[in-house]
């Protein structure tokens, strides 16, 4: 009998423990691409998976300074998914960081449903080839009582290569009298 109820004791603990363990929100950066030729842009989308109602999210990156400048910063559709007015501040940049990009829900509304938060314009420099990692730091997302929730953050890392060199006209002439 003891024996029953202690395996009865030890199934209800591990039932309550696994039912209050909840699988955190997941913050990924998603290049258009993972390389780049020197001096063009990319764009790397901030996606987020709700596993809960959220009503407001902030974020930093960092990246390689010497490979990447912030070009641009806008917002995405994931607190507007549903026509809701949406409150969304930039950020701002600096060498190899991207700084207090918030975004929330106006008025008494929430989502869950996965969506882009924010897409971010990279310019790659010209001169300069290499990799950087792109890298979340400080990410808080707050559910539908304004409370922070646990985040699970993927990063990524980008690639820029040689520029494309341009044909010039006698290559180009070569080409097209040879078929």
């Amino acid at each position: 009998m003891r024996k029953v109820i202690v395996s009865l004791t030890a199934l209800i603990a591990i039932f309550v423990f696994l039912s209050s363990t909840a699988a955190a929100p997941n913050v990924t950066l998603q290049p258009s691409s993972t390389s780049v030729y020197a001096g063009q842009n990319i764009t790397v989308d901030v996606i987020v998976n709700p596993d809960t109602q959220i009503t407001g999210m902030e974020f930093e990156i960092e990246y390689d300074g010497s490979l990447f400048q912030v070009a641009n910063v806008t917002e995405g559709n994931l607190f507007s998914q549903s026509g809701q007015s949406t409150l969304f501040y930039p950020g701002q940049a600096g060498a190899g960081t991207l700084k207090n990009v918030y975004g929330c829900i106006l008025g008494n509304s929430s989502v869950s449903t996965p969506g882009t938060f924010a897409t971010i314009t990279l310019s790659s420099n010209p001169k300069v080839k290499g990799t950087s990692q792109v890298c979340l730091k400080n990410v808080t997302i707050s559910d539908s009582n304004s409370k922070p929730v646990d985040v699970s953050l993927v990063n990524t890392s980008i690639t820029v290569t040689t520029s494309k060199k341009s044909k010039g006209i006698m290559e180009t002439l070569i080409e097209s009298l040879l078929g």
